[in-house]
This record gives C-alpha cells, sequence and structure tokens, in this order.
C-alpha cells in the first residue's frame, strides 16, 4: 500500500478536433457533379425550346438503336424493328425525308428564347452594288441602257392585257397618293419632292432632296417629318395590294469628310433600311419587301450634277405581278 502511494499521477490533455473532418474535399465533388447535372438540365430545356415537331422527330429517330441498320428494313431478328414500348418513333415509319436537325439560333440568336422569331424569315437584304473598273460614281454604268431597252421590248405573250390591269390600279393608285399629301397639313409644300413615273419593272415612287429641303439629317439615316410623313402615305396606298417591292437608297456623289471607313454606300443602304421600317409601320407585310438596297452614288437623277441634291433620294418600286402559268404549261 506504501509503494502506491508513492506512484507518480500522470494526467494527459487530449484535444478533441472532431470538426477537422469537415475540412475534407469531398464535398467539393458532390457540388461539381449537381452542377453538371443542372448544366445538362438546362440544356435540355434549350433544346426542347428551340426545336419544332418535326425536328424532334429526327432527334428521336437519330437516338433510337434499331436492330439492323441496312435501310432501317434490315433482315435481321426482327427486320429493323426499333427497341422500345409501343408508340416509339423510327425511321421505317410515316414520309422519308430529309430532316433539318436545330441550328439553336444561329440564323437568329434572339430565336431560341422568343417564340414569335423562331419561325420567321429574314426578308431583308441590304445590297452593295459594284460598279465596273473605270466607271466613275455617278456615271450610268456602260450596258445599262441597252439592258433595260432589251426588257422594254420583250413582252411574253398573254401578259399585256395582265400588265394593262396593272397600269389601271397604278394610276389609281397616283391619284390616291397625290391626293392625300395635298390634303393632308404640313405636307402640301412637300409635293416637289414626290415624283412618281411608270418603268418596265413596274410604279417606281421616289422622295428626293430639294436645295434648301433635305428628307434625311445631312450625313445621316435620320427620317425627317416631311419624309415620314410622304412614305406613310405612300405605305397606306399600297399596304392593301400584292406587289412585292423593292426599296433602294441613293447619295449624292459627295464623299465623307471623315475617314472613318462609314460611306456613301452604307448610308444609302441604312437610309433604305429606315424606309422599309417606316413603311412596316405604315402596314406593309413584311414579305412584300423583296429587296432593300444601298446604291450609293451608281444611279444619280441628274447625271450632269452627280453633287445635285436631288441625286439624295429613296425610291421605292412597286413591281408588276408576274404572270401565272397556266396548270397544263406547267405539266
Amino acid at each position: 500500500m506504501a509503494g502506491k502511494k508513492n506512484e507518480q499521477i500522470i494526467i494527459k490533455r487530449v484535444e478533441d478536433d472532431a470538426h477537422d473532418a469537415h475540412h475534407g474535399g469531398g464535398w467539393k465533388v458532390a457540388y461539381a457533379d449537381f452542377m453538371t447535372a443542372m448544366m445538362a438540365f438546362f440544356l435540355l430545356l434549350w433544346i426542347l425550346a428551340a426545336s419544332d415537331e418535326e425536328k424532334l422527330r429526327g432527334l428521336a429517330d437519330y437516338f433510337t438503336p434499331s436492330l439492323s441498320e441496312a435501310g432501317g428494313r434490315g433482315q435481321g431478328l426482327l427486320e429493323g424493328t426499333v427497341l422500345g414500348p409501343e408508340g416509339t418513333m423510327s425511321g421505317t415509319e410515316g414520309p422519308q425525308s430529309e430532316v433539318q436537325l436545330p441550328s439553336f439560333g444561329q440564323e437568329n440568336p434572339l430565336a431560341v428564347f422568343d417564340s414569335r422569331l423562331r419561325d420567321q424569315e429574314p426578308n431583308v437584304v441590304v445590297e452593295y452594288e459594284t460598279v465596273p473598273d473605270g466607271v466613275k460614281p455617278g456615271e450610268a454604268t456602260p450596258g445599262a441602257e441597252k439592258a433595260a431597252a432589251e426588257r422594254r421590248d420583250v413582252v411574253p405573250d398573254g401578259e399585256d392585257e395582265q400588265k394593262a390591269e396593272q397600269q389601271r390600279t397604278f394610276e389609281a393608285l397616283e391619284e390616291r397618293i397625290e391626293k392625300a399629301v395635298t390634303e393632308t397639313p404640313g405636307l402640301a409644300d412637300f409635293t416637289e419632292n414626290l415624283l412618281m413615273q411608270r418603268t418596265p419593272e413596274g410604279l417606281l415612287v421616289q422622295v428626293v432632296d430639294h436645295e434648301g429641303r433635305s428628307m434625311f439629317e445631312r450625313g445621316s439615316a435620320r427620317v425627317g417629318d416631311g419624309t415620314r410623313g410622304l412614305l406613310r402615305i405612300v405605305g397606306e396606298a399600297v399596304a392593301d395590294l400584292p406587289n412585292a417591292i423593292v426599296i433602294s437608297g441613293h447619295t449624292d456623289a459627295v464623299p465623307f469628310a471623315r475617314q472613318t471607313g462609314y460611306g456613301n454606300w452604307e448610308l444609302s443602304a441604312d437610309r433604305a433600311n429606315a424606309t422599309r421600317r417606316v413603311l412596316l409601320d405604315a402596314g406593309v407585310a413584311p414579305s412584300r419587301i423583296s429587296r432593300v438596297s444601298g446604291l450609293a452614288a451608281t444611279q444619280p437623277l441628274n447625271a450632269d450634277d452627280p453633287e445635285a441634291p436631288e441625286n439624295r433620294r429613296i425610291s421605292v418600286l412597286l413591281e408588276y405581278m408576274e404572270q401565272e402559268i397556266p396548270a397544263q404549261e406547267a405539266e
């Protein structure tokens, strides 16, 4: 007993760090898997929103395996039958046609988010017509007058009556536009800025500049109030007609003072596109607009003075309707 009383008592303190286990990296792997699954889920939703029924059918057909790949109708056990429950779509069912897989907004990035834009087809093409070497801006292109004369001389059989009817329609249209301009307050003084003439292609309506009165702001595509009023009258007058519309922008031969890369080609195209927007606001259907072009100073109204103000103009061509081909001839 005396020996036990003389024993040394050693007390050892041990700190419990149980919470250190929570500092491991295992949670990061689980979090990364969760984020990957969420990204895949949202990509799936995006694909479904961007695809119509035909494209979804093509995707389903692509990812549905069959027992034979010999044209979808092999000589295997089930002769090309798709493995799946009743109602599974396969390439052997329905009409055989080429299916275009979804492009996911390559034509229009906003189309995948707005169903109104998804099926819309682009109708506007801004064209910059090139000028042959040796031809200065403002000069007529060689051979253009000869080609126009040849087009006037060639009139297919049976088209005379149709064109005569359209000529009467254009006649009434001119009278309606002139009357609306003169009766609209604030536009009576702009009658000189409105030119209308018949061409071999159709009815050409032009809004031109005059000395001291510009239809657009100088060097800009912003539409003036008078120009907007004239274009709205033209748009409302032609809104109910079926004829295709070609819009062209023209400038004078005066170059831009600042060398910024923006010149008469870009300006004429921007003004033509601004005109297109005004016509659409006036009730013209987008499908009626067949072409929007910027021609710069290549087709001056006053060829003797390429820098004349009347060369700055907007042309709206109401094209003749194409003659319908009889069913027997089409066959």
